[in-house]
């Protein structure tokens, strides 16, 4: 078992901002590694620890624990093991002693080096600029995000590391407690099978358009509908695309859960995540 002892380096403003890769409506941006090299990096708070390429580790010559299983989105059945990246560059931001676990992303829908989760954007504010792809990575101290005009300030929880909105509800009066926010997934609103049909989208009715979402790992069929309502704090939407993911195994098949993605959170021109003070601020199109 290795520590974790990631730390982030900020310039002196505090603030990096790098330009958003979007397609396909997940976040990523350019970062480099060592030697230089050029990597894709996922911003993804969906994922805890970071996570870095199998492949990339050997061929970087990382340090390589024993293997084990864990799980993604989609599957129970991750082969990982554990390492550590000395350092990785984005825009003005530097990673040091960059604590991941190595696992096979060949099967990445996109391209895809490293994932920066928890224990990174922990230290920091994450905040997504839609509306002029851009990511900006904040020094946890800065509050600037907060000082927006127009800006909806809503409560963040944590559930098992990963922030979470509490209290939504969806159409037909159902509240869902918790509903983690996955900026790894370019879906809009993710339901397990059990809420789906509690929000009235009976199996007939999904199972008319059906296509295939990607884990990390493994792939799996997602079926597709629309919820005429969402509500989430004061922010009232319609017409919210939703997804349900068929089988068994992984994290979004759970019994209970709910997960947005950023095909909903685009819908919003700014959406700032800051961990420290436990708080999304949301600023409307």
């Amino acid at each position: 078992m290795l520590d974790d002892c990631t730390t982030l380096r900020f310039p002196s403003s505090g603030i990096s901002a790098v330009p958003l890769l979007f397609a396909p409506q997940v976040l990523r941006c350019h970062a480099a590694g060592p030697g230089g090299r050029p990597l894709h990096a996922l911003i993804d708070t969906g994922t805890d620890p970071s996570v870095i390429d199998l492949s990339l580790a050997r061929r970087l010559g990382l340090r390589l624990g024993d293997f084990a299983l864990g799980h993604d989105a989609t599957s129970d059945s991750v082969p990982f093991t554990e390492t550590v990246l000395p350092w990785l560059r984005i825009g003005d931001l530097i990673l040091r002693d960059l604590y991941m676990l190595a696992v096979d992303l060949r099967a990445a829908p996109f391209p895809v080096d490293v994932v920066l989760g928890y224990n990174v954007l922990t230290q920091l504010t994450l905040t997504i600029d839609y509306a002029h792809d851009r990511l900006v990575f904040s020094h946890p101290e800065l509050d600037w995000h907060l000082c927006d005009l127009g800006h909806t300030a809503l409560p963040l929880a944590f559930c098992e590391h990963y922030p979470a909105l509490a209290e939504l509800t969806l159409t037909n009066e159902v509240t869902v407690p918790f509903a983690a926010i996955d900026t790894g997934s370019n879906a809009g609103l993710t339901l397990a099978a059990d809420l789906a049909v509690q929000a009235g989208l009976a199996n007939h009715e999904l199972a008319r358009d059906a296509g295939t979402g990607h884990g990390f790992a493994s792939d799996c069929t997602v079926l597709h509908s629309a919820l005429p309502a969402l509500n989430l704090g004061p922010l009232a939407l319609h017409n919210v695309e939703t997804d349900t993911l068929c089988g068994d195994g992984g994290e979004l098949r759970r019994p209970g859960r709910v997960t947005i993605g950023n095909r909903l959170l685009a819908r919003f021109k700014r959406v700032s995540l800051d961990y420290q003070r436990a708080v999304c601020v949301i600023a409307a199109s």
